[in-house]
Formats: C-alpha cells, structure tokens, sequence
C-alpha cells in the first residue's frame, strides 16, 4: 500500500502522459503510480475540483531580502543596488537572515513553489540554508560571491581567499543535506561582482562536485552597456573568455543580450531564468524570451527577491510571462503550455534536476501541488484548458496541498512545517531591528 495518494484530480503531468483526470500514488517520496485505480493508500488527499501539478520551480530568488519588502520602490537597479539593497544586506544578522529565509520559504511553499535557486548576500548563509531545511523546501542556495568592486553600484565583498574559504566550507557542511532536498550552489554575484580568478575557481569547484552557477547578466540596458565597453567586453562574452560559460551556468534577468550573446548562450547550453515581475517594477526592460526559446534556450521563470517584487507568487510570474510578450511578438509569442514548461521543466533543466522534478511521472521524486479550480475567478473550469486555467486563472492563493519529498508540508493553504504566525512576527521583530541598523526608514 503507497503511503499517499492523492484521488481524484485533473492531474497535468507535464509528461509523456499528459493532462488526465485520475489518481497519483506516492511512496518511498516517490511517484510510483499515475491513473486510475491506483488502489488505497495509508493516507489519501481528495482533489476532486483540484488541479494537480508538477511543484512549481523558480531559478532566481533571494531569500535574504523577504525582510525588504516594500523598501526600495521607484529607483532605477543600479541606485536601487547601491542606496537600498547594498546597505541593507550588510546590515543582516544570522538572525534577521533567518527570520527572512523562512518568511521567503513559508511564501514559496504555500504558493506552490517547492524548488527554488536563491542566491543570498554575503555573510550568515547558514541561516538561509537552516530555514529551506526547517521548513521543508527544495533549494539550492549559494552566498553572493563579491570580490571585485562593479563600477556604478560600489559593492565589493571579501577578498577573494576569504570568500572561498566561506564557499568551501558551506559546500562541506549543506551540499546534499535533508536528503539531498538542500544542495548548494556557487553564486558569483555577476560577471563583474567577482574576479576572473573566482569565476575559475567556481566553474572546476562546480565541475567536480556537481554544483550549478548562478549569476545575474545584463538585467538593465545602462548596466549592459557600460560594462560592454570594459576591455572583457560585455557580460556573457566575459564568461565565455574565462571559461565559465556551460550547462552548469544560470543567468538570471538576461534583458540585454547581443545577438553575439545569443549565439553564445545557445552553443554552451546556459539557462536563462526570466523575472518579468521585477524587471517590470525596476524597469529593466522585457527579456526577449520568444527569441530565446526559438534558439533553442532553456528558460526558467523567478520572482527574483521581495525588494524588486514585493511577492515571491510564481503564478503571478506564469501570467506575466504569458502576457508580456504578446504586444510586440502577438498572441502565439509564449504559449500558456510554454508558460508552465518554464515555470516547472524549464527550472528543473537549468537547476540540473530534470530527471528527478519538473513533471509528474513514475520514479521521480514526489514534489507536486493541488490547486483549487472551483473559486469563483478560476470557474467554470469543466471542458476548458486546464493549462490555460492554471496559467492565466489561478493564484497562488489557490493552492491548497503542497508535497515535497512525498510529505505533506501544505495542507488545507497551511503550512504544517512551521507556525505562520510565528514566522510572520519573527520577521516584523526582526526587521524593525534591521532598519536601525542600517539607518533606513
């Protein structure tokens, strides 16, 4: 007898068995049975009127700057990095990190989302690492990796030995902790947030222990260009030349790519994760995505961080991505089915993890979700696209079981794993305190 089943709802693998209405059997924290009949199980979830779906992947979050939501509105990135979220990301502690860790977890989980690559600041890693463990999410998590000074934003880090030694030693102590559920991930800032030399360093570390990169490239166009005119020329050219630039590699933002980076990002087989919210709200510009996936690049989909997004709803980023586009490439530029292809298999490819989530199929790891259809904004539901519903009807307030690992860490809209209130208060202390020390109002 499998130890979950959840019966009864339209079930949308994103898989070889497409979208069906029947049952999904779980045991050992893996699906072992998709259909009808599946037979009993010790526990049953009733998702009759539910869509039931991959666990939702985001390839760029931040989950070190929850406690900043709301603070560094109506600026450009550039003075938004160097007045706001420079300042206070320095003033964190362990614990403030780990109050808003767990704010951005206990948000990504009780909207569906049960993967997610965050890159955090510099110091207190740990704490963001302890709070995904705690509270049940999939992560791959890296500290910001900052050893040279980027003209415009004047943020610079550690040395380069001190970062490393930090990097290394995170490696040794998380990679393949909960399970393998926390996994670690090298996080160069950007290409110009880190020296040539850490960038080698990070791609042969990455290499022999089966790591992912992540970094942010070209997310507004004076950014692009200004760095483009330094003697490494613009930023993917830069990777390219330092030999950094693989399948290991997750860019997040990518709004300005050359046609020369195009080319590069396609021939190496680097991901680009798409943050339609936060380049809208920064106004970064709209990534081409269109012309990204008619190359043939992968693409994932991020909220990016609550200071550049306020919310962290990876449904709120499938309706975006599905909309955006449309003014410029028209109405078949990206599918809703494209859509949720990012916003699931498209994370799981850049995050390295395809053949173990991204889809409901036998023999992959249970992470999946049940999303009510019958609210009022989502029905009448019955013979339409159950894509297109989930797309471009659903929130993430509809979410009503969350699964990770085969275990129930949402149920009913609440999480199990931790007390909201508990995480919500924690971060209102907390950033109050935040706020003092980085003399910010």
């Amino acid at each position: 007898m499998p130890e979950l089943v959840v019966r009864g709802g339209t079930v949308v693998t994103v898989g070889p068995q497409g979208t069906l209405v029947g049952d999904v059997a779980i045991d050992g924290g893996r699906i072992v049975a998709i259909g009808a009949a599946v037979g009993r199980g010790e526990v049953e979830v009733d998702a009759r009127g539910c869509l039931v779906v991959p666990g939702l992947v985001q390839a760029h979050v931040h989950l070190g700057q929850t406690l900043f939501r709301g603070l560094a509105g109506s600026v450009d990135v550039v003075a938004w990095l160097r007045e706001r979220v420079w300042p206070l990301e320095q003033a964190h502690t362990s614990e403030s990190m780990a109050a808003s860790a767990a704010l951005g977890a206990a948000e990504l989980l009780l909207g569906g989302t049960t993967s997610a690559l965050s890159m955090e600041t510099v110091h207190h890693t740990d704490a963001s690492f302890a709070a995904a463990e705690r509270l049940g999410l999939r992560a791959w998590i890296g500290k910001a990796l900052m050893d040279a000074w980027e003209p415009g934003t004047e943020m610079e880090g550690e040395s380069t030995d001190d970062a490393w030694a930090d990097a290394e030693r995170l490696v040794a102590r998380w990679h393949g902790a909960a399970g393998d559920r926390i996994r670690v991930a090298l996080s160069p800032r950007g290409p110009r947030n880190a020296t040539p030399e850490m960038w080698k360093r990070c791609a042969a570390l990455a290499e022999e222990a089966d790591l992912r990169l992540h970094t942010h490239v070209n997310e507004s166009r004076e950014q692009a260009d200004r760095l483009g005119e330094r003697p490494e020329g613009r930023d993917v050219v830069a990777l390219e030349s330092w030999g950094v630039l693989s399948e290991r590699l997750v860019m997040a933002h990518c709004v300005w790519l050359s046609a020369e980076e195009v080319g590069l990002v396609r021939s190496r087989g680097a991901h680009v994760c798409h943050c339609p919210s936060a380049n809208l709200k920064l106004a970064s510009g709209i990534a081409p995505v269109p012309e990204y996936l008619e190359a043939g690049i992968n693409v994932a989909l991020g909220a990016d961080g609550s200071a550049c997004n306020d919310r962290l709803d990876a449904f709120t980023e499938m309706r975006l991505a599905g909309l955006v586009h449309r003014p410029r490439r028209g109405m078949a530029a990206v599918s809703a089915a494209a859509v949720l292809e990012m916003a699931t298999m498209g994370g799981a490819r850049a995050l390295g993890a395809a053949h173990e989530i991204g889809s409901l199929e036998v023999g992959k790891k249970a992470d999946l979700v049940t999303v009510r259809a019958d609210r009022p904004h989502t029905a009448p539901g019955l013979g339409g696209d159950p894509v297109e519903q989930l797309v471009f009807s659903a929130r993430g307030s509809d979410v009503d079981k969350v699964v990770v690992d085969g275990r129930i860490v949402v149920s009913d809209g609440s999480l199990l794993t931790a007390d909201e209130a508990t995480v919500v208060a924690d971060a209102e202390t907390q950033r109050l305190a935040l706020l003092a020390r980085a003399a910010l109002r």
